[in-house]
């Protein structure tokens, strides 16, 4: 009976402290902001030309600001597929700002409306330029380096890791406390304490 109500109460307490077996979540794509203009005074230029992110996959949230004179009409901010069709594609015009969002998976793919394509590079980037003004140079870069950092949110992948530490950590407590109850209440035992009372071998 009393090695019943041990297994019951052992039986208890794992189910209040379960065994969470370590399994890594699914890694969260962090997301980076920049803002990039569009003419710098009279130059068709972009600033900055060149976005650097520290990791990829990262989702990219650009938004694109008007900063030219009203003379140079309107600017874009476009990245080509390796065939030439538009997949990004914002417009400005004199004042306004714009943005998009989309995830870089690579230097030369990315992601759009979860479908990823490879696109026009540039100088071991993704390309992206302006669509009237390219000709004159108003192009730029998506590169991956170390400029940036960028810090993604690893809570869920933290959290999944510690419980099932913690987990496999109870599991063996409790099966140590156990073995010693049980051992602790078992006839043998219980018969050799009597035996070295008494002064016998």
């Amino acid at each position: 009976m009393r090695s019943l109500s041990i297994f019951v109460t052992l039986a208890v307490l794992l189910a209040v402290f379960p065994f969470a077996p370590y399994t890594p979540a699914t890694a969260q794509v962090p997301k980076y902001f920049v803002t990039v203009e569009a003419g710098v005074g009279d130059a068709f230029i972009f600033s900055p030309d060149k976005i650097i992110l520290p990791q990829v996959p990262v989702i990219l949230n650009v938004t694109l600001k008007y900063n030219g004179t009203a003379s140079q009409g309107f600017h874009t901010f476009t990245i080509r597929d390796s065939a030439g069709a538009d997949l990004i594609d914002i417009v400005v015009d004199p004042g306004e700002t714009n943005w998009t969002e989309f995830t870089v998976e690579s230097t030369r793919e990315i992601s759009v409306n979860n479908e990823t394509f490879t696109v026009q590079t540039r100088g071991g980037g993704v390309l992206f330029l302006c669509r009237p003004h390219v000709d004159i140079g108003m192009v730029g870069t998506i590169a991956v380096g170390t400029e940036v950092v960028l810090r993604p949110e690893l809570g869920l992948f933290l959290r999944a890791y510690w419980i099932g530490l913690i987990g496999l950590a109870a599991m063996l407590v409790w099966t140590g406390i156990a073995y010693f109850i049980i051992k602790s209440s078992s006839r043998h035992f219980t018969d050799h304490h009597e035996h070295l009372r008494r002064g016998l071998p």
